[in-house]
Formats: structure tokens, sequence, C-alpha cells
């Protein structure tokens, strides 16, 4: 059997409650706000937002719960549970941003770069911030393709807004902009999460991530143009059931091979664009996004084998997309699994993402009855494989899952069952 049943429920409550106790026992004092910020799964679109195509991720109930209250000083202590470790930071002495890491002798970064990211962020852009103490702590699997950083990103930025208008409970990402000291509506927030991640973290992501993050619905998917920030929330059939399997290798995408995909891309754009009129046009805003099939068959052949690899799934990837909702908004399931299994393919094949721990994962649940499709979630290079199975199929397609992988690689990985949820939310706690 897999490590957690497919009809288990991450306790949120407990977790929720827990933060909020731990606040007040360590810092003699009720928390201000409470945030919510939840994961995301990827269920098409694989590497195509930082070429601003097109994507469809879908926030989870499993989240970051962040307790905050200001302070009087311009100092933010932090305490991260699930490290058991805390950060005290000087606003008014932000850690610069990291230099450029080397993929074969860096560490891992560290969780305290995404808050201080974020205050540089902030800070980048004029906003004197207040002081804050916080606890904060996650049940997204961490480094597993869900999206933890970007959860505790948006986490932060939400904190430090909410401190600031404690009577409003805020939906983030909602009908109503919230108002607070920095103005920003869902789009800016993302686009700030994604500045963090480039520019002080050195990863060169795309906005997918804190944009689902922030604008998920429950039961909805998140389909969005990620060069225009569009975006139409699509239903997911209600006899749907969402899997993660973890594959146990934890990714690290600024010392994997991330950086080099985006650099390829924009190296395969340069090479094309003085034979394809459309990319030329463009100048230095065109991206794979821009380039069609016809184009690239034509010029292909300008192209070494492993860039014209990397175009072709990009080219190829936006239009999954973009078929998989139409799909879903005609509550086609066996198409929108068939465009997963591509996805993965073309992931693997293609664009040289995938690890064998995520092909056999994704292989096992593609031959399992019940299962509608599969991919690996997210950046790849470790990290998760989501299926869509139907209910009744849940239990069976997640104990092949565990069985086959058990066979190949002596562990069982830890399958768990998933709902789309709502974006970040922002409490009073008065």
């Amino acid at each position: 059997m897999p490590t957690q049943s497919p009809n288990a429920t991450p306790n949120a409550e407990l977790l929720r409650q827990q933060v909020l106790d731990i606040f007040k026992h360590r810092f003699k004092r009720p928390a201000r706000v409470l945030v919510r910020a939840p994961g995301r799964v990827s269920l098409l679109g694989g590497h195509i937002d930082y070429s601003e195509g097109w994507v469809l991720p879908a926030a989870i109930d499993r989240a970051v719960f962040l307790a905050a209250a200001p302070l009087q000083q311009r100092k933010l202590t932090i305490h991260a549970l699930d490290f058991d470790d805390t950060l005290s930071l000087d606003l008014d002495q932000i850690p610069p941003p990291l230099e450029p890491r080397n993929v074969s002798t860096d560490g891992p970064i560290s969780w305290q770069g995404y808050p201080s990211g974020i205050v540089w962020a902030l800070s980048q852009l004029g906003h004197r911030l207040p002081g804050l103490e916080v606890v904060f702590a996650s049940n997204i699997p961490i480094g597993s393709g869900v999206s933890s950083s970007a959860a505790v990103m948006m986490a932060f930025l939400s904190a430090f807004e909410g401190v600031l208008e404690p009577t409003v409970a805020l939906l983030l990402g909602g009908s109503r902009a919230p108002s607070g000291p920095f103005r920003l509506d869902g789009k800016a927030r993302a686009q700030l999460g994604q500045r963090v991640e480039n520019e002080y973290l050195g990863l060169q992501s795309g906005v997918m991530d804190p944009f689902a993050s922030l604008h998920g619905r429950r039961g909805r998917a998140v389909f969005l143009d990620c060069r225009h920030l569009t975006f139409e929330r699509l239903p997911m059939p209600e006899d749907t059931v969402v899997l993660v399997a973890d594959s146990g290798v934890k990714r690290q995408l600024a010392t994997s091979g991330f950086n080099n995909r985006r650099a390829q891309c924009q190296r395969t754009v340069e090479m094309l664009a003085p034979h394809v009129e459309n990319l030329a046009s463009l100048g230095h805003s065109a991206t794979l996004r821009d380039l069609s099939h016809r184009d690239l068959e034509l010029h292909a052949h300008r192209l070494p084998m492993e860039l014209r690899r990397r175009a072709q799934h990009a080219v190829e990837e936006c239009r999954r997309v973009q078929l998989g909702a139409a799909a879903l908004k005609e509550n086609d399931l066996e198409t929108f699994g068939a465009l997963m299994r591509r996805s993965h393919a073309s992931s693997r094949d293609l664009y040289e993402v995938s690890l064998p721990e995520l092909d056999v994962l994704a292989a096992s649940a593609w031959r399992s009855d019940g299962c509608w499709g599969a991919r690996l979630s997210g950046g790849g290079f470790g990290g998760c494989v989501v299926a869509l199975v139907e209910p009744h199929a849940a239990e069976a397609v997640a104990r092949t899952m565990a069985d086959d992988f058990e066979n190949h690689f002596e562990r069982r990985p830890e399958i768990f069952s998933c709902e789309l949820a709502d974006g970040v939310k922002v409490e009073s706690q008065g």
C-alpha cells in the first residue's frame, strides 16, 4: 500500500491551530493574521511559463500556514516549524541577491532565501516594510514539484499586507483588489514572486507557480496566458480524483538543468529570428510561444539537434495546453488524459527533464484501469507525478504505482490524493 491512503486528507485545521498556538507560546502574544497559501499541481504546460506560453495549473489543499504580528522594530523574526530553524533579519540590512550558482558544487537554496527575497523585492519597489514576528509550517511536500517555495513567498508577501489591514479578511486574487500598503493586485503579486526567484535566488522560473497559489479556486484549474496574465478558471469534473505520487527525489531547480533549459530556449529564438518574420518583428520580446509549428518545420535544420528538440517541445506543449483547456470545457477527460501522457513523453524525450523514477510512476498510472492520464508535475528533475483517476479506481491505481515503483527502486513512494483548492487567504485574528 502507498504510505498514505489516497482517501486521506491532510489535516489542515490541526496545522492551522498548531501555528497559532506556537506563535502565542513563542512570542507571548496572539498573532494578528493567519495566512494560508496553497501549493499547486501542474496538469499541463511543462516549462512553458518562462516562454510566456499557456499553462494549466491548479491550487491544491496542501498549504503553508503562517501566523504573524507586527513589531515596532524594523526586524523580521521567523520560526520555521518544518526545519526547527529561526531567522532574524534586519529590514534595513537585507542580504544581497545570491551569487550565480555553480551546478556541481553549490548546495540547495535555504528556506531563508524566500522570505529574504520577498523583503528585497518589496524594498526594490520602494516599500518600507513593518517589522514582523512569524511562525509558519506546511503540509506541502518540500522539493516534490508541487511548489512549496511559491507558497512560502506568497504567504510572506500576504502577511506583510495583512498585518497593516487586520480587520478585513482578504481573499487575494478575488473580485475585490485588497487595499493596503502595497496596492498590488494578484498579477503584480505573482510577478513579484517570479522576480524573487529570477533576480534574488538565481532561478530562471516563470510566473505559473505564484499565480496558481494566488488565483486558484476550489474544484477548478487555472488556464493562464503567461504573457498577458489573463486567465480563466475551468471546472474539473467532479468524478475525478487527483493523485500525487512523490518520487522521493528532491529537486533543486537552481542546481539542476532548469536554468540551462531557459537559456536554450532564448538561444533558439535568437538563432531563428533572422529567418522567421514573426520572431524578428517582435525583437527582444519574442519567445518560443511566437514560433509556429510550420515555421519550426521550415527552419529546424538551422538548429543543432538539442535545440530542435527543445523548440519542438515548447511549440507542441503550447498547443497541448490549449487543446486541454478546450477538453475540460467539454468535460472530455479522455482527451485531456491523452494530452497529459503526450506532455510527459515530450518532457522526457524532447525537453529531457524527467528521471527514471518519474517515468516509472507515469507509465504505471497509464496502464492502470481507471486512470485518465498522468505526467510529471512542475519542472521535473525529480519531484512528483500527478494523475487524474476515476474515484472507484483511486486505491487500485495508487497501489499499482507504489508496487511498480518499489519493484524498480526498492522503496515505496508517498502517494496522496488532493482537492483543487482556493488560492491565498488572509484571516484577521482580531
